[in-house]
């Protein structure tokens, strides 16, 4: 194989890490939670088997594109170690999981030691090395490593936020309230008159998120956007690397798809049992919206704090 073919090959191998890690990995539980019982036929007792399935898929695919990456960068084969135990540490959370252990300090636990483990096993997996992030010398030594590390960071922030809304949605927010009326209660409202249907009705239903969130989240996401595109240079400042130009994509395809779940909200008020969200819907928008906002801001503060200008100022220039 040519070079320019290997290095193609290489480039497509890590915008397959990015957006798989991203979303594939990210939102398995997730998808699989929702179709599982619907293909299965079944109940979701064995979902969460199911879910370390599908991440196990996942990360075989990854570590099959680490191969090809590694191979395109003219390296020799490292960075297995960090890989390894990355890709332990996550599967072993999963299956903490599926143990009937629950509670809040749990969650938060587990959220973060998996997006940690996320982290470094993405960052491996795009054949940079984790430490370039907290080392000096090896941002020096690594540069490519280092845009590699720097450019997945505010992925990876943004995906703990959604962790942590994907627990706080069950742990704090009312998921059980009701959404629809049931037979029994139809029948005693249809009893009544007009007003006080009406008025029953409004109060009976709501959605357990406050629409007035996704209000917001419509009116910030695109603020953000632009403010990235345009004040801070981030679209041209970050396509040098494969793994830059895929984190920027994934990066933009989080924040739409925040905004997109955000958007699908606003024709239900929230209120009244014509006019609230299923549960599901509900969920994920809450989710997209969590993430894309949180992915926007953290890129936003890391352009501050890492970045540094594309072109060096020559003060004898300067009169």
């Amino acid at each position: 194989m040519t070079e320019p073919a290997l290095r193609q090959r290489g480039n497509r191998a890590v915008f397959g890490v990015v957006f798989l890690m991203v979303f594939a990995f990210s939102y398995s539980e997730q998808v699989v939670s929702g179709l599982f019982p619907v293909v299965s036929g079944g109940g979701q007792t064995m979902w969460g088997i199911a879910v370390v399935v599908v991440d196990t898929g996942v990360l075989a695919s990854v570590g099959l594109m680490k191969r090809v990456i590694t191979k395109a960068d003219g390296d020799a084969p490292r960075l297995w170690g960090w890989w390894w135990a990355g890709v332990v540490v996550l599967l072993g959370v999963d299956v903490i999981r599926l143990l009937p252990w629950h509670s809040i300090q749990l969650d938060l636990l587990t959220a973060t030691v998996y997006a940690a483990a996320m982290g470094w096993t993405t960052a491996a997996s795009l054949n940079s090395d984790p430490l370039a992030l907290f080392s000096t010398a090896r941002r020096v030594a690594l540069p490519t490593d280092w845009q590699r590390v720097r450019a997945i960071v505010p992925l990876v922030l943004g995906t703990y936020l959604c962790y942590l809304a994907a627990s706080a949605f069950v742990d704090y927010f009312d998921v059980n309230t009701m959404r629809t009326l049931d037979a029994a209660t139809a029948e005693l409202i249809a009893e009544m008159d007009i007003p006080e249907q009406m008025a029953v009705l409004s109060q009976l239903c709501e959605g357990a998120i406050s629409p007035a969130f996704f209000q917001q989240i419509v009116g910030v996401l695109p603020v953000l956007l632009l403010t990235l595109g345009i004040e801070f240079n981030y679209f041209r400042r970050t396509l040098t690397d494969a793994g830059q130009r895929a984190a920027t994509a994934a990066t933009v395809t989080v924040m739409a798809v925040g905004l997109v779940g955000a958007l699908s909200t606003l024709p239900w008020d929230g209120r009244g049992c014509d006019d609230v969200l299923s549960s599901w819907h509900e969920y994920l928008a809450f989710l997209f919206a969590v993430q894309g906002i949180f992915t926007g801001l953290a890129t936003l503060v890391w352009l501050l704090v890492s970045s540094t200008p594309d072109v060096a100022v020559d003060e004898s220039a300067v009169t």
